[in-house]
């Protein structure tokens, strides 16, 4: 990604915290202006799997219906962009109305899957999941970086009898067999170790993925 595509996506995003912000306050001006500013992005989201125009302007107010409903549940994830964390959440949301919507279509008409008439042929296009556009791969991109940060942070609130584990565990992809042998310490006392880190993070994490499901 070049330093203009950067620099024109965080002009795209500025201010949109402060404008989250006084929504979340009840500023009804703010909603306006965020639903004005978020809109663009989001339907050229979901027309990137929604052919239909007008199933995709239902999916659309869908997404600012449920980002409403949990507005309370907003945080921007620690070492992300504010602004750009609202355009992250607002996508997710958009993305998950959208395979919803798929994935009833595909329940409702999969009885023409044992028919090869167009109907199929149908079918299985509008359940084709396109390259992602530049926007979208930048938004995916936050939202993971966004995850990352969150983690690392969690992370680093164990113990670090837990931490060192659990690290060599999963990010570095060690064996517990392997990680005994390095550390000289038996693989039960490891398990237990990791057993209670995984069960802290899972605390931790818990109302965040909560938020990012919403």
């Amino acid at each position: 990604m070049t330093r203009t595509d950067t620099n024109d996506r965080q002009h795209r995003y500025a201010g949109l915290a402060d404008l989250m912000e006084s929504y979340l306050d009840g500023d009804q001006r703010a909603f306006a202006q965020l639903h004005q500013r978020l809109s663009p992005l989001m339907r050229a989201q979901i027309r990137g799997k929604v052919s239909n125009p007008a199933t995709a302007e239902d999916l659309l107010q869908q997404t600012f219906m449920k980002a409403h409903s949990a507005r309370e549940r907003f945080a921007a994830p620690e070492g992300s962009s504010p602004d750009r964390a609202v355009a992250v959440w607002y996508s997710t949301i958009a993305r998950n109305a959208t395979i919803d919507h798929l994935r009833r279509l595909y329940r409702e008409r999969a009885v023409k899957l044992d028919t090869a008439g167009d109907d199929t042929v149908e079918l299985l296009d509008s359940l084709r999941d396109p390259t992602a556009d530049n926007e979208s791969l930048a938004i995916e991109q936050e939202r993971q970086l966004g995850i990352a940060a969150r983690i690392r942070a969690s992370l680093g609130r164990l113990p670090q009898s837990q931490r060192e584990v659990v690290s060599m565990h999963k990010l570095d992809g060690m064996t517990m067999a392997e990680i005994s042998e390095q550390l000289g310490v038996r693989e039960g006392t490891l398990r237990v170790r990791a057993h209670r880190g995984y069960k802290a993070l899972a605390g931790m994490l818990g109302g965040f993925q909560t938020a990012a499901a919403a």
